[in-house]
């Protein structure tokens, strides 16, 4: 599956299985997540940002009402790439499975820039921080390495908006 990061036109486009809408916290613009079965689909449009859904992970059930996307700026290496999957999939899924609040979050990357994006939802603000905060204190695995593990570069706050 892939995805398709864009400014929002209010309708999904064409060929997306689905497509939420997220307007940014702080100001008015949107950006629309939309998800493809071909990287062709989700690629065809030459102004919006393309990725590869390394995971697509529910969380405890909560409908969306906030959206955080946690930025992870490249080149990444294959090191650290490596290390936030098994992260994400061995740790931080399983723990956000069960987080009160928090309904999904898609691990998106982009190959061709190296970089990663990762679009977490929950009912509520308070949710994505209490996320945030387990995510931040969770003991790492035996042979993880905190140093292949920098955290985002930036985070962003969006609301869901109803379609």
């Amino acid at each position: 599956m892939y995805a398709r990061i864009h400014k929002s036109t209010g309708a999904p486009p064409d060929g997306a299985r689905e497509a939420h809408t997220y307007r940014r916290l702080a100001a008015d613009d949107e950006l629309m997540v939309s998800l493809f079965d071909t990287r062709e689909d989700a690629a065809a449009d030459p102004t919006a940002e393309w990725y590869e859904v390394e995971s697509d992970h529910p969380g405890a059930g909560s409908p969306a009402g906030v959206a955080a996307f946690l930025y992870f700026d490249g080149p990444i290496s294959d090191e650290v790439h490596q290390a936030a999957e098994r992260a994400h999939r061995e740790r931080i899924a399983p723990a956000m499975r069960t987080q009160p609040g928090v309904s999904r979050a898609l691990v998106l990357w982009q190959p061709q820039r190296r970089t990663a994006l990762v679009v977490s939802t929950a009912d509520s603000v308070e949710s994505i921080e209490a996320g945030q905060r387990a995510v931040a204190t969770m003991e790492l695995l035996p042979g993880e390495d905190a140093a292949l593990l920098p955290g985002p570069d930036r985070v962003e706050l969006f609301w869901a908006v109803a379609s």
